[in-house]
């Protein structure tokens, strides 16, 4: 098969250990062998053939895909990680800034995907005097009364600070918009009005612009919506475009933080005329919410489970 199985599965709590599925919590992670008994030691975990990870929901346990202990299965494992948007400064403190000359921003979004590296905000301002600070306010102030900007302003000094906003098409369960974060490029020109030719462009002397890298975030709910809803189609919900609320099996909770674990592997199964044993790609995705796989939180068994069934060892 070419395209990879991928399931989506959404817990609260990761236990240190358990003993029985009647005493899981709603929302608790379990791993099962192949006959989807209990695992409920690592050594339990190295000797299984199989493992499937099963979340508890409503008093019933769902059970992950299959994975095969001979698919070389491997393991990602990763905590919440805070989203960080995009900021832009530039600094004028050692720029020559001339009265009377026109003074543009142009920022490039590049997070558009309808009008890749075509979609621009541009703000013009004349200079009145040859006092950077002056520059950066009137920019400041003409950038904020934009009422569609896509970034705040703030002025200091010599210093315009342009911090990306979160953006507002992608809230609630029911989304048909996926969670992104704003990506800019941010430049800076000036023309002379007074010359012949009013409109050619010159970089501003002295001029310094840097943008901080942005980060999505690992671990943000609206990710984990997305990913359940991507899945959806496994689940026979295919029109989520035009009837969005027809899905309403979400587990994620809105506003929740996760950690996660994505297990990828190789499993074998016999092609469809008896003849030959061939290869499938599965991916597994698992959330739980953040903190429960953590080291401080403890040693999860599901964790532990995990590693051990992998390495074959017991760490």
């Amino acid at each position: 098969m070419i395209t990879s199985v991928d399931t989506v599965m959404v817990g609260k709590v990761a236990p240190a250990s358990y003993t029985n599925v009647a005493a899981l919590a709603d929302g608790a992670v379990a791993l099962f062998d192949q006959n989807r008994a209990l695992i409920t030691t690592a050594a339990n975990a190295v000797n299984a053939a199989s493992l499937y990870i099963g979340v508890k929901h409503n008093g019933v346990i769902e059970y992950s895909n299959e994975i095969q202990k001979n698919s070389k299965p491997e393991m990602v494992y990763g905590s919440y990680t805070a989203p960080v948007n995009a900021v832009a400064t530039i600094t004028l403190t050692s720029a020559t800034i001339t009265a009377g000359n026109r003074y543009v921003i142009r920022i490039l979004y590049k997070d558009i995907e309808a009008a890749q590296l075509q979609f621009t905000h541009t703000y013009e301002v004349i200079a009145t005097s040859s006092t950077a600070a002056d520059l950066v306010s009137a920019f400041a102030n003409k950038i904020n009364a934009h009422s569609n900007r896509r970034v705040n302003a703030s002025a200091s000094a010599a210093v315009l600070t342009l911090t990306a906003m979160d953006k507002d098409d992608n809230e609630g369960m029911n989304s048909i918009n996926e969670y992104s974060i704003v990506d800019m490029q941010v430049s800076l020109y000036e023309t002379n009005p007074a010359k012949f030719i009013s409109n050619i462009p010159a970089a501003v002397s002295g001029a310094v612009i840097a943008v901080t890298v942005w980060n999505p975030g690992k671990g943000l709910w609206k990710q984990i919506r997305d990913a359940e809803n991507r899945q959806a189609g496994a689940k026979q919900y295919l029109s989520r475009g035009a009837y969005p609320e027809m899905f309403t099996t979400h587990y994620v909770v809105e506003g929740q933080t996760y950690d996660y674990i994505t297990i990828g592997c190789d499993n074998e199964y016999l092609s469809c005329d008896n003849q030959y044993i061939k290869n499938t790609p599965i991916a597994i995705e698992l959330y739980v919410n953040a903190g429960q796989l953590a080291p401080e939180a403890g040693d999860s068994i599901v964790k532990k489970g995990i590693e051990a069934f992998i390495t074959g060892e017991v760490a």
